[in-house]
């Protein structure tokens, strides 16, 4: 078929050349020029100082606090709390069990001449930062324009509280940075010195976190990220990684000890925390230490549901196959199969409450957590771009007021915790069966020597009560029990608990004196005798 001629009208004059029209191929090329998008550029300086102020600004009111390595936690949350010399952490054992660069700086930081709560929520906070900063620098080495904002959106993010407060989660803190850091050599690749560093990181990474032992992984998703290839030559450099993480991992995994599970049971904590995690990582308006968790409805979810993760899953996986050799879709198969396995880690654990009841916590998603904001922003941002400049200014307002929030919500968690009443009070309300809470709320309530605004006499009364169905033997709790009814006049319920303590303990003269004079006021006297003759005895 012959070719179409083309018309006056449809040539162009631009000085003495005559352009030909513009084909359907340069569709693309025309649309890119109309809606001008700048091109990738790192941040400069001032981003990293706001990343910074603005992160330590949200998380000070932790330094109100002075709680470090709680006295009520009833679980040991680091081997460190057993440990006599930091010489111990470097023993083959504890090497293969936990992470011994954690418990270094546990005795580093007693050393330290500052307030000890101060010190370790200081070097914590210090660590999230670094984590956060190493997340920036990997962004921009993968070219994402959205770099800064997944950055300080994680650096501000509500559920990374619960890690940086609560003693005993640091190895989650350094995981992450070692994670962090080698991805960042292994993405550079620059040279043989890049791939030294990437290689000793990950030989250290290994030893410290189990997460870690998928970075090789991690890295190969990087690079056809990169650049969209199949081809052998640009994944060699992973098998020596490969090696190591599966020697390394059978030799610290295989005497793991872990909670006993049923499968079925094990299967609905999995599909659960799945749920909790993602919905705490995009929605973190839930704010607590630790999430009751309801076994039977974890079991019930794993029966029924514990495949629908996968399910919600699979139409993003066929769309990511039909347009594999588009950046977008490669893009979303980084950022969803990065987050699955890192997520795995945290899935498979089962957290524990104070009293060593079942749990959720948000520590257990924080090497993942960063990966699950990467991946929502950076599609936010590149669906904004393309509206062009327009939607260049729409996601950077949108961006702005997502941190605006962020601030909020840390900000004024962390100040709920800095007031160790409120801390306790809050537990206490949000694990109604537990009297752990309770009974650390009322410590710290009479160590305070303030009548606390918290609670009334009445609801005190209810909470004593409370802790004493529990634990029948703490005679302490029913002399406390005893001034406060007697306080609200029920004298029947103090003669009530005087006689409970005189029958099944044996209190001190001045408390035996005590009850005698309130047996006489109530005109028992023969009790007030009994009572006076154990003074003498």
């Amino acid at each position: 078929m012959a070719e179409a001629e083309a018309t006056p009208q449809d040539l162009l004059r631009q000085r003495n050349l005559i352009i030909p029209p513009a084909d359907a191929s340069d569709a693309e090329l025309v649309r890119r020029r109309r809606f001008k998008v700048p091109p990738f550029k790192p941040v400069g300086w001032l981003a990293y100082i706001v990343l910074v102020l603005l992160t330590v600004i949200s998380y000070s009111p932790i330094f109100l606090s002075s709680l470090a390595w709680s006295e009520y936690d009833q679980v040991e949350r680091s081997p460190y709390q057993s440990m006599d010399a930091w010489t111990e952490a470097w023993t083959l054992e504890m090497i293969r069990a936990e992470d011994p660069i954690t418990l270094s700086s546990y005795f580093i930081e007693q050393k330290i001449p500052f307030e000890p709560s101060d010190v370790h929520h200081a070097i914590n906070l210090l660590l999230h930062i670094t984590a956060a900063i190493l997340l920036l620098k990997n962004l921009e080495a993968l070219k994402l324009s959205a770099a800064f904002p997944v950055a300080l959106i994680f650096a501000l993010h509500p559920t990374a509280l619960q890690t940086i407060f609560w003693s005993g989660y640091r190895e989650e803190i350094i995981g992450l940075i070692l994670i962090l850091a080698a991805l960042y050599f292994g993405i550079q690749n620059r040279n043989m010195r890049d791939f030294f560093m990437h290689t000793m990181i990950c030989v250290i990474a290994y030893i410290s976190h189990p997460a870690t032992l998928v970075i090789p992984l991690l890295l190969g998703l990087c690079i056809f990220y990169k650049n969209g290839s199949s081809s052998f030559k640009d994944y060699n450099r992973l098998l020596p990684l490969l090696c190591l993480a599966l020697f390394i991992g059978v030799w610290t995994q295989g005497g793991s000890t872990i909670v006993e599970l049923e499968f079925g049971e094990r299967l609905g904590i999995s599909a659960q925390n799945f749920f909790f995690y993602l919905k705490q990582a995009l929605f973190p308006f839930e704010k607590a230490l630790f999430y009751p968790f309801y076994q039977s409805k974890g079991f019930s979810l794993g029966v029924q549901n514990s495949f629908l993760p996968i399910l919600l899953l699979i139409p993003f996986y066929i769309l990511i196959a039909m347009n594999l050799r588009k950046t977008w879709a490669r893009g979303l198969l980084l950022g969803l199969t990065a987050y699955l396995l890192l997520i795995f880690y945290g899935i498979s654990q089962v957290g524990i409450f104070i009293d060593g009841s079942l749990a959720l916590e948000d520590h257990l998603q924080y090497v993942a957590l960063p990966i699950i904001i990467a991946m929502f922003i950076c599609s936010l941002d590149g669906i904004t771009r393309i509206m062009g400049l327009r939607g260049i200014v729409l996601s950077r307002l949108v961006f702005s007021i997502f941190t605006a929030i962020q601030i909020f919500l840390t900000a004024s968690y962390a100040y709920s915790l800095s007031d160790r009443t409120q801390m306790w009070y809050h537990l206490s309300e949000q694990w109604p069966n537990a009297w752990l809470p309770k009974y650390a709320l009322i410590e710290i309530i009479e160590k305070s020597g303030k009548e606390s605004d918290l609670l009334t006499n009445n609801e005190m009364i209810n909470m004593l009560n409370n802790i004493l169905d529990q634990q029948p033997e703490r005679i302490e709790l029913r002399e406390k029990l005893i001034d406060i009814y007697r306080k609200e006049g029920q004298n029947s319920n103090a003669l009530r608990q005087y006689k409970r303590i005189l029958r099944s303990s044996e209190p001190n003269d001045e408390f035996l004196l005590e009850a005698a004079e309130f047996y006489d006021r109530q005109g028992l006297s023969w009790d007030a005798k009994n009572a006076r003759d154990r003074i003498i005895q």
